[in-house]
């Protein structure tokens, strides 16, 4: 009886232990003899060994493709890299000439249940599954037990012409004899075919050296760009950093869309796992896995050697000063996307000290570029700002003022005077750099388009509601013309538009266009994107704005729990949303736990931005709101007078934030009955808002509102009156007559003086 042929089954033991006996049974029905070696439960020592002694006795492997990476060696294959015995056992075959099946295991396949493997490994294994993607072999991913046994039966032709092999061994060997005697004329009319065939594999084989060129160009890149295309301020995840940058890439260097997501991290992890990467190399591999910390030890390693040559050789070895430069910002670059902005800035000035502002301009302006990007995110704008103007002046001369790279520093030096409360100025700023974008790049260029989103920007800050809501209804257009509806540029185009309608009290318009959005962007990127859950966090704004606090509470906590599922719980993104709930437990009159939720958050913030960055400084402004209200006012004074020393320090004494805690701190002096105090303090804010936002800004007209309350608990009626009114014709001009601060501003008004017909 002739035996069976054996047929090896490569497959991870505890997602698809049932799948592979499924495999095995249906094998064992066509003839063959089903063999595989059970790593799981087996995973102390090196089995390397046993697997190639069970693949060489096979004529053909069959792998299982699944979703889980398995069991590993306890050290990198010479010569394969970083893999999963699973892995091993394909690639291994494949290098004997091994005859080799892969089925794809879709998501929906019901797989065992076994414990959740490690981010890094899951990873590793979609590379893999990517890796494959490519393979002409492949079959179509396997959703049901049915479609896994049909697909092995489909190899029925194959697996035959394996059992064929061995007997049309003797009747090939004679007919090889015949050909190669026509082989021999066939020669003489073929030469001139052949040469065209050759050049014909020397053009496919340019094709590939260029695309994985490409490739190589993308992931020495990709760092920068990421960070280049942020818009300052902007609030992405990391996700959306890398696809923003790998479109940018892709339009820069001519390759297809979706080419660097789907190839990029597979290359990434070959040169990641090979041995004779360089640091900075490998380092980069890390940066484009998401492997943060691997990535900056690895640039720092890379650097410091480099440093060493540099110093020991006591000559300017350029290539090893430049290599140098690159791994001490690649490395604050990783410090960067984890939140530790002062190690990114410790990396960052280590990259400066090998800089030459004379010498090499533009290699010292791409280093000060990325110390500014950090000092924004640290909310140093002032320092950000002198950087950020001292790169204007070097790139100037040496590419004109309208220069594309000028331009882009011009953007974030606007934002920066923005963020320090220059309003006038920012808004000046931001008209002349759009003229000058429109002519330079154009009118829908994501440049021009973000700086038109900073104008909407200062113009509600200005109180310019109105403005800002045509100037986002622009922008909405212009960007779904450029983008389509669904981008996710479009979609944030609408969620500002959303803001700017809540401005002006427009809730229901807002409420309506928040909703929308949270449905497209849970249809098109997911209902755990972060985009999707930005405009959930919309939604629950405006149920607070509208007074429906119960609402608002539970819309937070759900977005709030998703984003610590999606960005992790002390993600600064997440922290700010959880800023803004105590606002709504405050509301609600739960001042206890609007107390606790500060103190956390703001204890978090210290920890992971730092005690003067001025999201932690908001929480704090909050904290006083939240002990005011329990009418610990001396507890609220002393961190109120904290806070605007803080503020003051880091953002300036004219910024909005530092106005507003003064304005808080008012309010509890007079709690505390310091009421010249609290006058004194009243009566010097108003007079610099109206200076830096003018008299009628919405934060003035506020802290009118607020006087007003304090001036009639002083008894001092007539000038309570005068400043009520003044509150509620400033608002009923800027905010219109059915905004709720213009009601409550008109209550008061109507209550110290009561005959008067409004």
């Amino acid at each position: 009886m002739t035996p069976r042929p054996p047929i090896f089954i490569s497959a991870v033991s505890k997602e698809l232990r049932s799948a592979r006996q499924l495999v095995a049974n249906t094998l064992q029905f066509l003839g063959y003899q089903p063999l595989w070696q059970d790593i799981f439960g087996m995973e102390q020592g090196d089995l390397r060994a046993m697997l190639r002694l069970q693949v060489d006795q096979c004529q053909g492997v069959v792998q299982l493709v699944g979703l889980a990476y398995g069991a590993e060696p306890p050290a990198p294959d010479e010569e394969f890299g970083r893999v999963s015995y699973t892995q091993y056992e394909a690639l291994y075959a494949r290098k004997r000439g091994k005859k080799i099946w892969y089925l794809f295991i879709d998501e929906t396949f019901p797989i065992d249940a076994y414990d959740p493997e490690s981010a890094e490994a899951r990873e590793l294994q979609q590379a893999y599954r990517r890796r494959l993607q490519a393979d002409s072999h492949l079959y179509h991913p396997l959703t049901s037990s049915e479609g896994l046994e049909a697909g092995v039966l489909k190899l029925r032709d194959d697996l035959s012409r394996l059992r064929r092999g061995v007997k049309q061994w003797a009747i090939g060997v004679a007919a090889l004899l015949v050909i190669i005697t026509g082989l021999a004329i066939w020669i003489v009319y073929a030469q001139r075919g052949q040469s065209g065939l050759i050049q014909k594999q020397g053009e496919q084989v340019t094709v590939l050296v260029d695309r994985y060129q490409k490739m190589q160009q993308a992931l020495v890149l990709l760092a920068d760009v990421e960070t280049q295309s942020k818009a300052p301020g902007a609030k992405l995840s990391p996700e959306e950093q890398r696809a923003n940058a790998y479109a940018i890439l892709e339009k820069q260097l001519g390759l297809p869309a979706g080419s660097l997501a789907k190839e990029l991290p597979a290359l990434a992890l070959e040169l990641y796992t090979r041995a004779d990467t360089s640091s900075l190399l490998r380092a980069r591999a890390a940066y484009a896995l998401g492997k943060f910390d691997e990535a900056q030890k690895l640039s720092l390693a890379g650097a410091a050697e480099d440093v060493k040559a540099y110093e020991t050789a006591q000559r300017v070895v350029q290539d090893r000063r430049k290599s140098a430069i690159e791994g001490y910002k690649l490395a604050g670059q990783s410090a960067q996307k984890l939140a530790q902005y002062n190690e990114a800035m410790l990396h960052l000035r280590e990259a400066e000290k090998l800089t030459d502002r004379g010498r090499e301009p533009q290699e010292w302006a791409d280093v000060q570029n990325s110390i500014a990007d950090v000092l924004i995110d640290q909310g140093q704008y002032k320092n950000a700002e002198d950087t950020l103007r001292a790169i204007v002046q070097v790139l100037t001369p040496l590419s004109g003022p309208q220069a594309p790279a000028v331009l882009k520093v011009r953007s974030s030096l606007t934002y920066a005077r923005w963020k320090q409360g220059k309003v006038a100025e920012a808004e000046t700023d931001f008209r002349d750099l759009i003229k000058a974008q429109e002519k330079v790049l154009g009118p829908e260029h994501p440049d021009t388009l973000s700086s038109r989103n900073g104008l909407a920007g200062v113009f509600n800050e200005e109180g310019k509601f109105a403005e800002a809501e045509a100037e986002h209804r622009q922008l909405l257009k212009s960007r779904e013309k450029a983008l389509g509806p669904d981008d996710p540029e479009t979609l944030k185009s609408r969620s500002n538009l959303a803001i700017a309608l809540a401005n002006q009290g427009k809730y229901a318009e807002s409420e309506a266009l928040f909703r929308e959005v949270a449905t497209v962007s849970e249809k098109a990127l997911g209902p755990e994107h972060p985009d999707t859950l930005r405009a959930g966090i919309g939604v629950a704004s405006i149920l607070n704005a509208e007074g429906k606090y119960a609402e608002a509470e539970k819309e937070y906590l759900a977005m709030i729990k998703l984003f610590d599922k999606v960005m992790g719980p002390e993600h600064p993104e997440n922290l700010s949303y959880r800023n803004l709930l105590t606002g709504v437990l405050d509301n609600e009159g739960k001042f206890a736990e609007a107390e606790a939720q500060c103190r956390e958050v703001a204890r978090i913030e210290e920890k992971v931005l730092g005690p003067e960055h001025p999201e932690t400084l908001r929480t704090r402004s909050n904290l006083v709101i939240a002990l005011s209200k329990q009418q610990k006012y001396a507890e609220a004074e002393t961190e109120a007078r904290e806070v605007i020393k803080l503020e003051a320090k880091v953002l300036g004494p004219e910024t909005v934030d530092t106005l507003t805690s003064r304005g808080l701190l008012a309010d509890v002096l007079y709690g505390r009955n310091k009421d010249a105090e609290a006058e004194e303090e009243f009566r010097d804010l108003i007079k610099l808002e109206e200076k830096v936002l003018g008299p009628e800004s919405p934060f003035t007209l506020d802290a009118c509102f607020d006087f007003a309350s304090g001036l009639r608990k002083e008894g001092k009626l007539e000038e309570a009156k005068n400043m009520a009114r003044r509150a509620a014709e400033g608002a009923r001009k800027v905010l219109g007559l059915d905004n709720p601060d213009t009601k409550k501003y008109e209550k008061l008004w109507q209550e110290l003086e009561p005959a008067k017909a409004l």
